[in-house]
């Protein structure tokens, strides 16, 4: 075991109570405490990434967003489950290591004030998705370069710019979406220069990243995610925008003060074609959302399935429970799970509430993205307002839900499908558990069709992991993982 950042091993055995407590360490051992029996099916690599630390040498940090990324892997196979993890070595981790001041962040501001501030674009703290593409592995953020990682060892390579095709800001969002037919990634990534736009890409199997088109935007605003179907890149463009950015540029406001969310603005729906062509844009009224599920086409209908949030008290107000992380971050994770239907030839949008139960982090069967899928795992809450305690699969076909709940005082984070045969649905969803009392967390495995069945294994870790964002289940060679 090693030390990330000269935290005592005091210090790391103290931490653990909360899932937003730090994991200054880091680890490398197999895990032999495991309740249950992991299924002979299950065979792969799960990846989760997350703000690893929320504070730096006593500085607590602002906001959720602003932790340097931290990668676990937990191997599963048949010579038995292994854990290792490790920083995303990027040049704000190795400044805040040397100098012992936290990075500027989304709402975290450098200490020294406004000169310290003043022109300054958030640090790119790789922490917020990871990319599985080819033999590597990509540690992704909202306004900058992926940082490439050894898929098993996770050592840093550095930021990748695909051969110079990333360009200026080097902006690839951290949600890139692979067409399970063809193994291509599509992405794309926010820019202002000449003017605001997004840019949309295409990463083939070669590592050969190509652009597709330029959407410009009105505004420059906060897209977080998109979706992808057999015909389109899909986006969901809403009213949350910069507003006032001057403050923020002199260093006298952090970055998340400048976005308002404007519901006079309304939504737009663009679709950008796969292989060419104008996009193709549809109006509708404010959405506030960050995650999609997926989308698909049918017929003249286009549907995308996210999760919408209230949108009563703004972006101020969803902001401020992230801002206060530590207290009252569970209204942030509890929004509606959404189809909207874009009708292309009227131009009609429905929208339709698919469960009411708060939630976030939508997942799917990765093996059915860009077509009708037919069962949505979310992260949820039990109590409405509450932290994430919960995973809930929704079938669609019959309209029916299952849920697990974890113990009171416990959390779960985004549910990741891993495949046992062939059959959409048939297999295992894969989670981390919190456990503040044992001030450690716990892998489950549940069974994807019925989670509230309860875990059919538990891998018990001997520390925590602070509550992650988004990661990938990768099946090994030869296992079910292809639905054609």
């Amino acid at each position: 075991m090693t030390v990330a950042t000269g935290a005592s091993e005091q210090e790391a055995q103290e931490l653990g109570g909360s899932p937003w407590d730090s994991q200054h360490r880091e680890f490398d051992y197999d895990l032999h405490d495991i309740e249950g029996t992991i299924p002979e099916s299950l065979s792969g690599t799960l990846y989760r990434i997350g703000p690893g630390r929320f504070d730096i040498d006593g500085h607590p940090l602002s906001h959720i967003f602003d932790g340097d990324g931290m990668v676990s892997r937990i191997r599963i196979g048949p010579d038995g489950i292994h854990y290792r993890n490790r920083y995303v070595r990027t040049k704000s981790f190795a400044r805040t290591n040397e100098t012992r001041r936290p990075p500027k962040g989304f709402s975290t501001q450098r200490l020294g004030g406004p000169l310290a501030n003043a022109m300054r674009f958030p640090e790119n703290l790789a922490n917020t998705s990871v990319l599985l593409h080819d033999d590597a592995l990509y540690a992704l953020w909202e306004g900058g370069r992926p940082h490439r990682l050894d898929a098993e060892t996770l050592r840093t390579y550095g930021p990748e710019s695909f051969d110079g095709a990333l360009k200026r800001l080097g902006a690839f969002s951290a949600h890139p979406k692979i067409d399970p037919m063809t193994g291509d990634v599509f992405n794309f990534g926010l820019d202002f220069f000449p003017r605001p736009m997004i840019r949309c890409y295409r990463l083939d199997r070669g590592d050969r990243l190509r652009g597709l088109a330029t959407i410009p935007i009105p505004k420059l605003g906060f897209v977080h995610d998109f979706a992808l179907t057999e015909r389109h890149m899909v986006f969901v463009l809403g009213p949350l925008v910069v507003r006032n950015p001057v403050p923020v540029a002199l260093g006298l406001r952090p970055f998340d003060d400048a976005l308002s969310y404007r519901p006079e603005l309304g939504t737009t729906i663009v679709l950008v074609p796969r292989d060419g062509g104008d996009p193709t844009a549809f109006e509708h009224d404010a959405l506030f959302h960050f995650h999609v599920t997926n989308a698909y086409e049918a017929g003249d209908r286009t549907v995308v399935e996210l999760v919408a949030h209230d949108p009563a008290d703004g972006w101020e107000g969803w902001n401020g429970h992230l801002r206060n992380y530590r207290g009252d971050a569970g209204p942030a994770f509890g929004g509606t799970l959404t189809r909207l239907s874009v009708d292309r030839r009227t131009r009609r949008i429905t929208a339709t509430a698919v469960d009411d139960h708060g939630c976030e982090f939508p997942q799917l069967d990765q093996r059915f993205a860009t077509t009708e899928h037919r069962f949505s795992y979310t992260a949820s809450a039990s109590v409405p307002g509450g932290d994430p305690d919960s995973v809930t699969t929704i079938d669609h076909r019959t309209g029916t839900t299952s849920r697990y709940t974890a113990e009171a005082g416990d959390t779960v984070c985004e549910p990741l499908f891993a495949p046992g045969s062939d059959t959409e649905g048939d297999g295992w969803l894969l989670t981390l558990e919190h456990q503040p009392a044992r001030r450690a967390s716990r892998l489950l495995v549940l069974r994807a069709a019925r989670p509230g069945d309860g875990p059919v294994a538990t891998v018990n870790l001997q520390h925590h992991v602070p509550m992650t964002f988004h990661g990938a289940f990768r099946p090994d060679s030869g296992a079910t993982s292809d639905r054609r």
